[in-house]
């Protein structure tokens, strides 16, 4: 009985030595839950979306800044779901020569997939794809106009660890929603950084 005990005992520390390395390999395979920010230029095509519906000749809008916000999970370094919210920079287009001006304002959720591949320990480049929808907000001469509308988007995403538990992300999105009663859909490409963490 004590001979039985001690084989008991000397494969259960066998068992936990063999064991050790990979328990520390799994608790740092990248995986657990994952919050995130950014920042990024959003360029609309809400001239094209004016004279698209009808509207008059408009200028160009700028790049205008957006934020990002989200929350996920992380089953390995390289996959990544995403829940967040995204709010696009303000776009403002001039019409009638300079007389009036048409802004455009949109923001909603979004689910989203990042599917990265690693180029080194430390830097890995993908793409995702998502679903956002957008509550848009069209104004001029002091009237405005509500939609909402959903539809996938896609883009490519890059990520550099800075640290056991932290990331710098880059990413360049397209996006572009269907609007009822409108010849042209609402557009716009999305140049974006920010920092994510895991917990």
């Amino acid at each position: 009985m004590e001979g039985t005990l001690k084989k008991y005992a000397l494969l259960l520390a066998t068992t936990s030595l063999a064991l050790s390395p990979l328990n520390a390999l799994a608790a740092d395979d990248g995986s657990g839950l994952v919050f995130g920010v950014g920042v990024g230029y959003d360029q609309s095509n809400l001239d094209d979306f004016i004279e698209g519906t009808g509207g008059p000749s408009a200028s160009s809008p700028d790049a205008e800044l957006g934020t990002d916000i989200y929350i996920g999970f992380a089953a390995n370094q390289s996959l990544t779901v995403r829940f967040g919210h995204r709010r696009f920079g303000d776009a403002e287009s001039e019409v009638f020569n300079g007389l009036a001006d048409v802004d455009l304002e949109a923001d909603g959720f979004y689910a989203a997939v990042d599917l990265l591949f690693p180029v080194t320990d430390r830097f890995f480049v993908g793409g995702t794809l998502g679903n956002q929808g957008i509550d848009a907000e069209l104004s001029a001469g002091g009237s405005s106009v509500d939609d909402d509308a959903r539809n996938f988007y896609y883009g490519a995403r890059a990520k550099w660890l800075l640290g056991e538990s932290s990331a710098l992300t880059a990413a360049y999105n397209l996006y572009s929603f269907e609007v009822d009663d409108a010849g042209e859909d609402i557009e716009y490409d999305t140049l974006a950084v920010g920092l994510e963490w895991r917990f």
